[in-house]
C-alpha cells in the first residue's frame, strides 16, 4: 500500500467518525486501536532490547512512526524528530537555518536565521517549508511558532570630513 492509499484510507476512517457513527462501531475502533497499540508497545520493546538502533529505524518508516506517535511509543522525542526534519528540509530552506527554541506540551517554537537580502516571498516560502516540516515530525503539536530575528538597519554612516566643517551660516 502507498502513501496516498494510506492517506485515502485515514481520510474515510475520519469521515466515518465524524458523520455521526454508531457507538458501538465507535467502541469497536477504540478497542482495535487499544490492541493494536498494545501490540506495538510490545514488539518496541523487544526491538529496544535488541538494541542497535532497531526502533528508530522501524520508526523511520513514515506510516510506522504516526502509528507509534499515536500510541506514545515513538522511540525519539519531538525537539529530536524536528531536528532531522530540518535537516531533510535543509535544500528547501535557500540557505536560512532554523532552530528548536522549545517544545511545550502543543507547541513548538522555533527560530528561523535568514542570509540579509531577499524578497518577502521567498520568506514566506521558508518559513511554510519549517512550519510543514515540524508538522510531519511532531503531528502532535496543535501550534507551530517560527520567530524571526528582527531585521536590523545598516548603520548611519556619516563622513568624517562633514563633521569637521564649520557650520554655514546664513546671511
Amino acid at each position: 500500500m502507498d502513501d496516498q492509499e494510506v492517506t485515502e484510507r485515514v481520510r474515510r476512517v475520519e469521515a466515518l467518525l465524524e458523520g455521526g457513527a454508531d457507538p458501538r462501531a465507535v467502541e469497536l475502533a477504540e478497542a482495535l486501536l487499544d490492541l493494536y497499540g498494545e501490540a506495538l508497545g510490545r514488539v518496541m520493546a523487544v526491538a529496544a532490547a535488541a538494541g542497535g538502533g532497531l526502533p528508530e529505524r522501524i520508526a523511520a518508516d513514515g506510516l510506522v512512526a504516526h502509528l507509534l506517535l499515536l500510541h506514545g511509543l515513538h522511540p525519539l522525542d519531538a525537539t529530536t524528530r524536528i531536528g532531522h526534519a530540518l535537516e531533510a528540509a535543509r535544500d528547501r530552506l535557500g540557505g536560512a537555518e532554523a532552530e528548536v527554541v522549545a517544545v511545550e506540551d502543543d507547541l513548538g517554537r522555533l527560530r528561523l536565521r535568514r542570509p540579509g537580502g531577499g524578497c518577502r516571498s521567498s520568506a514566506a516560502r521558508v518559513r511554510a517549508v519549517v512550519e510543514q516540516a515540524v508538522r510531519d515530525a511532531a503531528p502532535e503539536f496543535e501550534r507551530v511558532v517560527v520567530e524571526e530575528p528582527a531585521a536590523v538597519p545598516a548603520p548611519v554612516v556619516i563622513p568624517v570630513e562633514s563633521l569637521l566643517r564649520a557650520p554655514r551660516t546664513r546671511a
